[in-house]
């Protein structure tokens, strides 16, 4: 069967295995919501691509997991889990970018100078602001839980019951959709030689997965 072929029918299935999941553990939510949710999921297949490419690289499987376990504070209602993911990707993302191994240590706050850096030398059109503005929510929620104040039945029912989708989810959701896009076009610049071996003869496959914007980013990086 000639590649063009095998892409299409690989192509099909992406969608289908993302429309499906949508399906089965997202029925119940708006189309705006899940179209939000397809967003997100198709980040989680951009990842498996580049840990077929690179499977020693442990970050690429580290931040595919966040963001599956994120969907699932999601589904479940767990807010206090839901940013404790949203720090995690943001931290495993910041090191994927500045090719900082998971063994290494360093504060979140020098990452973000070697990002910043990383941007003025690459004039690269990227948006840090929404990254440090969620990792700041994120810490603080986890370290100043107003769950702290409740009575122990509701503190219980607030952190282990599951409640269904979690609370303000379209909101939830435009956010995460902008904090995504930037992380993964500073990823896609950063890495972009592991993204075009990855998807070699796939690019109809990678720009369904990140989007004609980011596309046409990886492009121009790609050429320089």
């Amino acid at each position: 069967m000639p590649t063009a072929e095998l892409t299409f029918k690989e192509l099909a299935d992406v969608k289908l295995e993302i429309n499906t999941f949508i399906d089965l553990e997202f029925d119940n939510i708006g189309e705006l919501d899940k179209n939000n949710l397809k967003f997100i999921l198709k980040k989680v297949v951009f990842l498996k691509y580049l840990i077929r490419q690179d499977a020693q690289f442990f970050l690429f499987q580290a931040l595919s997991s966040d963001i599956i376990y994120l969907i699932s504070s999601i589904k479940k209602g767990e807010v206090r889990y839901y940013y404790f993911n949203i720090r995690s990707i943001i931290e495993h993302s910041l090191r994927i970018i500045n090719n900082i191994d998971s063994t290494d240590t360093i504060t979140n706050a020098n990452l973000i100078k070697k990002t910043q850096k990383l941007l003025d030398d690459s004039k690269a059109k990227i948006n840090l602001d929404v990254v440090k503005n969620e990792y700041n929510t994120s810490c603080l929620y986890i370290h100043g839980n107003k769950s702290a104040d409740l009575q122990l039945v509701k503190f219980y029912q607030n952190c282990v019951e599951q409640k269904g989708p979690i609370k303000d989810l379209t909101k939830k959701l435009n956010v995460l959709i902008k904090l995504f896009k930037e992380l993964f076009e500073l990823l896609i610049i950063t890495q972009c030689s592991i993204v075009d071996a990855a998807y070699h003869r796939r690019k109809s496959i990678l720009k369904f997965l990140i989007g004609n914007e980011s596309y046409s980013i990886f492009e121009q990086f790609k050429k320089e």
